[in-house]
């Protein structure tokens, strides 16, 4: 037993000689970075410098519990490298437009590190390979720690074809210092020339879209006036005779209407539908309700053909007033559902249905 406990402790000695190893190899760590090392002349390098230091004063207790040997870690004491004054004043050949900087800490294999990173944002001076110093920084014991320097490629601007013209005029414009009265003269013809051509070409185009705009105007307005010839005139009293004529067929269409729920008579339709139909299935049921409604809509001029089912037999069953008719309403609201919503059969039998349909037309 002894020898095991030995054991265990030679071993626990061992884990904390690696542990402690392991926080002081840490060291501080520089480094620096950019979003890219080849950019146009005008264009901004994110620079990021980063500073790594092992932060945690860390103390092992041990403990036995049951002749084994468990071990706790007290890494509450962080400190922090907030205190690091790293300020950049200037980069040389570049300008710094923009900084920021952020801290943070984190623990990694019990080991505490905090980081800081300090973002610049630089815009080059001039065209070609600019470097970027290297970085620096002394710890408390004096050791010096430094990222590595970086070079970056900055070109020229890609020439606009816009300003190649324009080279062009110059070219045509430039006299040498030694050129001749006549040569001098020539060039200002020259231009004078070319200025002469680019006016007449924008007048030209000028003038065409403006003879476009002209004659759409006129077919336009051409149409229009044909259009206004060609439609047939009406009179006041042709106005009054179509007024009336209108008048006419709607009173007309409503008393055909009229007509067609007066001569529903339900039970001569159902025995026409029974005769239609060798087996009473879902089609028969659907035009079975429809004319129930009809019916209703006939016997009773407070029914519309535009309610639903749902709506009418409410109607029906306000309109009679009895425990009987709310009862058959409801027995048929539920039997038309199953037809006309549901897709299937009513539950009930037809003989059933019929006895309530006609306890509920003979109420109105």
């Amino acid at each position: 037993m002894e020898v095991n406990q030995v054991r265990k402790l030679f071993i626990a000695m061992i884990m904390l000689l690696t542990i402690t190893s392991m926080a002081f190899a840490e060291d501080i760590d520089i480094s620096a970075s950019v979003d890219s090392t080849e950019i146009e002349f005008g264009d901004t390098v994110q620079l990021t410098i980063s500073i790594k230091k092992p932060t945690s004063n860390q103390t092992m207790n041990r403990s036995f519990n049951n002749g084994a040997i468990s071990f706790s870690f007290n890494s509450s004491n962080f400190g922090v490298i907030d205190n690091i004054d790293f300020d950049i004043e200037n980069i040389p050949d570049f300008d710094i437009i923009g900084r920021s900087q952020s801290s943070k800490t984190s623990m990694v294999n019990g080991i505490g590190q905090s980081v800081k990173q300090i973002n610049l944002s630089l815009v080059p001076q001039k065209e070609g390979t600019l470097l970027i110093p290297a970085f620096s920084m002394k710890d408390k014991d004096g050791t010096e720690h430094s990222s590595k320097p970086i070079t970056i490629n900055v070109k020229k601007v890609a020439d606009d074809p816009q300003d190649e013209d324009n080279d062009e005029d110059n070219e045509d414009e430039a006299v040498t210092p030694n050129g001749s009265k006549e040569e001098k003269a020539a060039s200002g013809v020259k231009t004078d020339n070319k200025k002469t051509e680019k006016k007449d070409d924008e007048t030209f185009t000028n003038l065409l879209i403006a003879g476009v705009v002209i004659i759409l105007i006129i077919v336009i307005t051409i149409a229009f006036r044909n259009y206004l010839i060609s439609r047939p005139k009406v009179t006041p009293s042709e106005n009054a005779n179509a007024e009336g004529r209108k008048v006419k067929e709607d009173t007309k269409e409503k008393q055909i209407e009229k007509e067609e729920v007066e001569e529903v008579n339900f039970s001569s339709i159902v025995a026409s539908l029974k005769v239609q139909y060798k087996e009473i299935d879902n089609e028969f049921y659907r035009k079975y309700f429809d004319y129930f409604k009809k019916a209703c809509c006939y016997r009773n001029k407070a029914l519309s053909q535009d309610m639903t089912f749902d709506e009418l037999l409410k109607k029906c069953s306000k309109l009679a007033g009895t425990d009987n008719i709310n009862q058959a309403t409801s027995r048929l609201t539920f039997d038309i559902e199953m037809v006309m919503y549901a897709n299937t059969m009513p539950n009930r039998q037809l003989l059933n249905i019929e006895r309530d349909i006609k306890e509920v037309l003979n109420s109105l």
